[in-house]
């Protein structure tokens, strides 16, 4: 049995990524362990907020993905015609934070730049194509049985960070419980070629309207754009993709033909509103997806994603370099639990529900809201400041945290 005499991360996607870049770099040995052959094709979540630009920056990365990413300095509200009824400016916020803007880029070029990044470090290992079999664990050690290109085979470590995502098996593993509830509508997203440009979109647009709610937002720099809107639940994924052409001509503006767009992808699935009852139990540590997941009406669910990478990142180090009592892991437990529960579910919940909503007086008072809002600078900069509620609480500097 192979020993691993620091952190395994299980779970390849950005947040598993980000915590190996945040432990290798502080000379941690790491293990990533990825089910899948490589890091995945899908875009996914697109959307990085002021607070995850800023911690992307610390990370080193945010030059990199600058380069690639779709910079947007606005988003759109709009009705379900397309008209508008107000534009949140990112600028708003320009005394307040050095990121006044948010990055459109699909998460799977996020993960190959981390993977760039990871790659210069002697001390880290990603492993693709390791499927986790179970997870065990004692007052010392973690023990992991994983199923991959050589068979099953056995590694323990001194701590596991469980990443793997919504369906996690290591949550799973480890008796914790998923609370909360699947939302009853289907969500479709699909990746498109059309220009939304040219009909004056705004590279980021929440469409509010009770049949034909959508978010449209620009992927990155190939003209590619991110068309997710609602669809019967009941429908088989082909009856989805027949319907195409008909909701096409309402959601995208100028009623566009099939001839006149190329869609790149479609995926329907189920989305979720779901905490864990516990984001560490013993040794092993939950972050991203494993530990919540929310609906994507607003961008948080990688954005808060990030965050929960650099705060695990640095309490790990703490413990492992610094001697910090394992409280401190506790502290990120139940700091970032608190963050979802008490900013990212009500406000991705708030935002979904606003999308849809059916009762006509409803919708006009929620025009109304964000029209005020949209008109008044300084409603608007507290606005997009509640934003920065992603950070949590920051840790301590590590010389206290040793004491």
């Amino acid at each position: 049995m192979e020993t691993v005499d620091g952190v395994v991360v299980i779970g390849g996607g950005p947040v598993g990524l980000l915590t190996a870049l945040k432990l290798g770099r502080a000379g941690i040995r790491v293990v990533v362990l990825e089910a899948e052959a490589g890091v995945s094709p899908s875009p996914r979540a697109v959307a990085y907020m002021p607070p995850t630009a800023a911690a992307l920056d610390r990370f080193g990365l945010l030059e990199d993905i600058r380069q690639r990413a779709v910079w947007c300095p606005e988003f759109a509200y709009r009705h379900g015609d397309g008209s508008l009824i107000t534009m949140m400016k990112w600028d708003a916020v320009a005394s307040d934070t050095a990121y006044p803007y948010m990055l459109l880029l699909g998460q799977n070029h996020v993960s190959n730049i981390i993977v760039s990044h990871l790659r210069t470090l002697p001390n880290v290992d990603i492993r693709w194509n390791h499927r986790v079999e179970s997870v065990d664990q004692d007052e010392s050690y973690v023990t992991i049985a994983t199923n991959g290109p050589g068979g099953v085979t056995r590694l323990r470590c001194r701590f596991v960070a469980a990443t793997d995502g919504a369906r996690s098996t290591v949550r799973e593993k480890i008796g914790a419980t998923f609370d909360g509830f699947t939302w009853p509508e289907r969500l479709v997203a699909s990746n498109v070629f059309y220009d939304f440009n040219l009909h004056g979109y705004s590279r980021a647009n929440f469409v509010h309207d009770p049949v034909d709610w959508a978010v449209v937002v620009q992927l990155d720099q190939s003209g590619i754009w991110r068309v997710c809107y609602g669809e019967d639940p009941n429908l088989t994924e082909a009856e989805v993709r027949q319907r195409l052409p008909e909701r096409f001509k309402r959601l995208l503006p100028g009623a566009p033909t099939p001839d006149r767009y190329r869609v790149d992808h479609l995926n329907p699935y189920r989305v979720h509103q779901r905490c864990a009852a516990e984001f560490r139990l013993g040794r092993v540590i939950l972050a991203g997806d494993a530990a919540h997941a929310t609906n994507p009406m607003g961008g948080l669910g990688l954005s808060g994603g990030v965050l929960d990478a650099e705060h695990l990142g640095e309490a790990l180090v703490a413990v492992i370099k610094q001697s910090a009592p394992m409280s401190v892991l506790d502290e990120y437990a139940n700091d970032r639990r608190k963050v979802f529960l008490e900013f990212t579910s009500p406000t991705a919940t708030a935002n979904f529900t606003w999308m849809k909503e059916r009762d006509p007086a409803q919708r006009a008072r929620d025009a109304e809201m964000l029209i005020k809002v949209g008109s008044d600078r300084e409603q608007m900069r507290g606005m997009l400041n509640d934003f920065e509620r992603l950070n949590g609480r920051r840790f301590a500097e590590p010389q206290r945290l040793a004491a």
